[in-house]
Formats: structure tokens, sequence, C-alpha cells
């Protein structure tokens, strides 16, 4: 299937005002501050009918900003989703998502958290990992306060953040109850060259957004050089088991580098039978579901606000 005209249009106004950098060292700061400016710049319409509060989480060495977000109607308690934002382990912030989790507090009706996790190549793996962890514990912890019920908490995340929650699920199994984990374009294989993958081939020359060269880069940011990159939190493919999974949805895009592998992790939670729902966008690209400017991410996100209420209400 071919580019629908929307993500066409977006990737062709996109590569036109991106300079060539080839061969020219950007600094970390600089990646933060463009990321930023795209993603609030292709953020779309704002959801308004949410409660919005900026709290933290102590965890006795640091604090871990969060976001909750309430829907102004419905009942309590509802669902609690905690969320992981994407950007290579490296970028990205609340703010960045602010639009995408309101609009899916809106139309789901559940609780949302975003974690304000800590970022590299300041904070090495496992640091955002852990975040994600604690803030996951202090939600169950403090669901009845925020207006939440603890037995129905669910992970999400994109793109790294799907790295994130479905690491974090995995080490939680046992120890925490989750009802639910929601993989948007998750980054899952750090180790195999890019060749192994044909969507990296395909897709990763840099004229659908995300490249090889960022996905090598943004890897060696996050890996401190003990960690090895088949290490199974760094690359959940190396999971030695699935099974112990919750429920999980996955979303993925059919332009994106990282489409083949999320098929490959799809087969495997069928496999293992936790797989609950796969959808497919594949005339779209990596990061289209935070570009609400784009018709095909309101469809992606009324997708997900439904899985939400089917699963988790």
């Amino acid at each position: 299937m071919m580019l629908d005209k929307h993500s066409a249009g977006l990737l062709a106004q996109f590569n036109q005002n991106t300079p060539d950098l080839h061969d020219v060292e950007i600094s970390i700061e600089t990646s933060r501050e463009g990321a930023r400016a795209m993603f609030l710049s292709l953020a779309g319409e704002v959801a308004s009918h949410c409660e919005v509060q900026d709290l933290t989480v102590a965890t006795g060495q640091h604090d871990i900003p969060v976001r909750v977000y309430r829907p102004n109607s419905g009942k309590s308690p509802r669902p609690v989703v905690v969320f992981a934002h994407g950007g290579g382990w490296s970028l990205g912030d609340l703010d960045c998502y602010d639009a995408l989790v309101r609009d899916l507090c809106q139309q789901s009706g559940a609780l949302f958290i975003s974690v304000g996790y800590r970022l590299a190549p300041e904070h090495k793996f496992p640091a955002g990992l852990e975040d994600v962890i604690s803030v996951s514990r202090w939600a169950v912890s403090q669901a009845q306060e925020l207006g939440g019920d603890a037995a129905r908490i669910a992970l999400m995340g994109d793109s790294a953040g799907g790295n994130l929650v479905l690491s974090a699920s995995h080490r939680l199994q046992g120890k925490l109850p989750l009802a639910g984990l929601y993989l948007i374009y998750p980054v899952l294989d750090s180790h195999r060259p890019h060749h192994t993958y044909l969507s990296r081939v395909r897709f990763g020359d840099g004229d659908f957004l995300l490249t090889r060269e960022a996905i090598s880069d943004t890897c060696s940011w996050y890996l401190d050089k003990e960690t090895p990159s088949d290490h199974p939190e760094v690359s959940p493919l190396f999971l030695p088991h699935f099974g112990n999974l919750p429920p999980t949805s996955l979303l993925l895009a059919g332009h994106d580098p990282l489409y083949d592998e999320g098929r490959l992790l799809a087969d495997k939670l069928r496999q293992a039978g936790v797989l609950r729902r796969l959808h497919c966008f594949e005339s779209t690209i990596h990061a289209f579901v935070s570009f609400g400017v784009l018709p095909i991410a309101q469809e992606a996100r009324a997708a997900l606000a439904q899985q939400l209420r089917t699963d988790l209400f």
C-alpha cells in the first residue's frame, strides 16, 4: 500500500524544511529542540475536556515529573493508563505528548498518567525504565486518591516509550497487577544489523522520518559500556518468554522502519496467547499517532480509545 496523501504531504514538507546535516555533528540539545518544535507544530487541536495536574513522584533518590489527566465527565473510579512517550530514550517530554494524551484521555474516559522519565545520554539504561516502573507502582498505590481503580492499571507507550512499558510489564509481572499493555510502534531490537529487517532497509534511508542512523545513535546514547545491545530489557524481542505479559495490543505503521520487528513481536505474542489486538495502519509513518494534523492519526487515536473502553471498562 502506498502512503496516504496526507502522510505523503507531511513527509514532503518535513523533508523540504530539514537541512542536509550529513556528517554534521548535532548536539543533543539541538536535537531535543528540533523534536519539540516538530511535535508541537504537528499536534493539531488540543482537547479541552479533561482536568490536567502536574505532580512529582519521589523515589528517594530523585523526583519524577508526571502529568495526570482526568476526564471531566464520567464516573470514578476509572481505569488508569501509565503512558511513556517516545523519542529514542533521549528526546521528547510531557509537553510534546500533551495533545495526544489529552485526546486519548477524553476519548477513552480513562485516567492517564504521563511519565517524564529521565533521558539519555545524561541518564543511561536502565534509568528511564526504572522511572516507568516507579511511576507504575505509584499509580497503584495512589489510584484511589487520584480517582482511579488499582485493579485496572494498564501501560501504554510509543516507540522508545513502547520499549520501556514492554520491559516494565515483563519485570512487574507477579509483582503488580496489570490489566493491559498497549504498544505503539515500539523499538524492539537494538542488536541485530539493520539489514535483518526489510522495513529498515526500505524505509530507513531518510525519506520516511525515522532513519537507520537515528536508530543506531539513540541506542548508543541509551546504553552504557557494560550493557549488551541484546539485553532483553533493551531489545525485548530477546525476552526469554512472553506468556507472562498482560493482554497486549500492538499498533504499527506500514511505512515505518520498525514495522517488521513489530510484526515479529505480534507473532511471538500470538504464540504465547497474550496478543489481544493488532492494529496495522499500512499507509503511514513512524510517530504518526502524535501528529494530530493527520486524519489517519485521528483514526488511530479513536481505535486506541475504543480498545481501552472495550478492555478496561
